[in-house]
């Protein structure tokens, strides 16, 4: 006659428990996901709010401990499962004590298996495991740490050889103005050296000077306005980068801001004592420096003689 299957009761899983346990002081993986399948089956056939109350009086398990073992055998328990009784035993890792196969989980599974193979993890304890596991963390993530901070620098240098190149090119146009400018200046010389003695010469010099000094006016203007451009696309770059060390590197990040507030507030002084000399407010022209902005007074040029 064929024996009637048991029914599954909690006090039979809790017997279970108890048989698996007495067969090792130690309990190891293999055996610690068996019992963790069982907490997990009893769990699901005990009525809510119970289960603590079940585990200390019928399989004497914390409930810290309990939900260890189910965690064990929801990682741990799909690998085994697949392997025989005799494979299981030839499997290092099956070896371990639970505490250590606990400890394990910090590792990212698809790692764990070359992880524990590195080591004789079987004969460690569960603190020195944990101190391996912790340090081995600890270097990823510095690791990680200096190959975005690489990256970050490295987007840097390219940014900036990108703004020297265009800024190569520029001063390359700006150079051609120049001698544009300076040739036109020596023609208007000549011009002036051959009307110097004529009534109609000298009014017509005076024209040429004034042209002259507005070429220089707007050669200087045009420098201006390149390096404030430079140095407003500078002040740009610098903070971006100066946030960015905020998350990344703190120290670095007050340092730069110290430095960048400093040089700020030197510039804010020397601005000051320039506006103190220059008592009258008048630039050479005889007009309120103040009224004109930078277009107005490079279009000076085509305005008659006054």
């Amino acid at each position: 006659m064929e024996s009637t299957p048991t029914e599954r009761t909690p006090a039979v899983v809790a017997g279970e428990i108890a048989a698996i346990k007495a067969q090792t002081r130690k309990i190891l993986l293999v055996s610690a996901v068996e019992v963790g399948r069982r907490l997990m089956e009893a769990k699901e056939m005990i009525p809510y709010g119970e289960f603590c109350k079940w585990l200390e009086e019928a399989v004497d398990y914390s409930e810290r401990v309990a939900y260890k073992l189910m965690r064990i055998a929801e990682e741990y328990g799909p690998g085994l499962s697949v392997l025989s009784e005799a494979d299981v035993s030839n499997v290092p890792f099956a070896r371990l004590g639970y505490s250590q196969a606990f400890a394990l989980l910090g590792i990212p599974a698809e790692e764990r298996a070359e992880f524990i193979a590195q080591l004789d993890i079987e004969h460690m304890s569960v603190s020195a495991l944990q101190q391996v596991i912790k340090d081995r963390n600890e270097a990823l993530e510095e690791k990680t740490a200096l190959a975005k901070k690489l990256k970050i620098h490295q987007d840097k240098v390219s940014g900036l050889a990108e703004e020297r190149d265009q800024a190569k090119k520029e001063a390359e146009a700006k150079e051609q103005a120049l001698w544009s400018e300076q040739s036109r200046v020596t023609q208007l010389q000549r011009e002036l050296t051959v009307l110097q003695n004529d009534s109609v010469a000298a009014r017509r010099m005076k024209e040429i000077e004034r042209e002259r000094d507005i070429a220089k006016i707007n050669h200087a203007m045009a420098q201006a306005d390149a390096r404030y451009d430079l140095i407003v696309k500078g002040f740009d770059d610098l903070f971006s980068t100066i946030r960015e060390m905020a998350g990344a590197d703190p120290n670095a990040y007050k340092l730069f801001v110290n430095q960048t507030s400093e040089f700020i507030a030197k510039t804010a002084r020397k601005l000051k004592r320039i506006k103190k000399n220059d008592t009258n407010g008048t630039d050479r022209t005889g007009g309120s420096r103040g009224s004109c902005s930078r277009n107005t007074m490079i279009l000076r040029k085509n305005l008659p003689a006054g």
